[in-house]
């Protein structure tokens, strides 16, 4: 994730300052324990002692753990949208809508198998079904991600590429609930399934089912 920046504005004292520099400490702290462990099984206790401050100074900044595992879920999945617009940004304009949809998906693929890893994917869908902190960041089909995939389908329906009787909006939610249901299937079935080569194969079948065949 991006480190924050704190810059000192015209009229910001010294001790907010280093009320901000403290705060991003203990962001800091929280962001690398929870890439060795289970959100469960870091307390406030353990990310006070990583930050070097009091348990006090913790809830001076935040009101729970909850709230600052909502933060750091949310500004990753704000920072990986924006990776995958710029990567679908990169690709050939004149590139057919289902190659560009597969090359996401692979894209994607390739994020949740090796840079979010199978363990805190779980912890995540854990999080989700206990409802145990605010997921609408992930949820939500305001999503950057699910933008693009709005985006890039509502260009195959426009150039010819799609044909389908529902509406963007629907065949969105459609997509966005396969990609989630193959997550789901890779952490119950986990090792013993391929989540790029299943994703990429559900999805070329998906699309294909609304592709202009004649």
């Amino acid at each position: 994730m991006k480190e924050c920046r704190i810059v000192k504005k015209e009229g910001m004292t010294n001790r907010k300052i280093m009320g901000a520099k403290t705060k991003n400490n203990l962001y800091r702290s929280a962001e690398k324990l929870f890439e060795l462990y289970d959100f469960n099984n870091v307390s406030v206790n353990d990310i006070t002692k990583s930050a070097g401050v009091s348990k006090a100074t913790f809830y001076v900044h935040f009101e729970s753990k909850d709230e600052l595992i909502t933060s750091l879920i949310a500004d990753y999945v704000k920072t990986t949208d924006l990776k995958y617009q710029s990567y679908m940004d990169s690709l050939p304009k004149d590139m057919p809508s289902l190659e560009r949809m597969l090359l996401l998906i692979e894209k994607i693929s390739n994020v949740l198998v090796d840079n979010i890893g199978h363990a805190r994917m779980c912890a995540v869908y854990k999080i989700q079904l206990t409802r145990s902190v605010n997921m609408e960041n992930i949820k939500d089909y305001g999503r950057e991600l699910y933008k693009i995939f709005a985006a890039e389908l509502n260009e195959g329906i426009q150039n010819g590429e799609f044909k389908t009787d529902l509406s963007l909006e629907q065949l969105t939610r459609h997509l966005v609930m396969a990609i989630r249901g193959i997550c789901y299937e890779w952490c119950i079935r986990y090792p013993d399934f391929d989540l790029k080569g299943q994703a990429l194969t559900h999805f070329s079948m998906l699309l294909a089912s609304i592709g202009d065949n004649k």
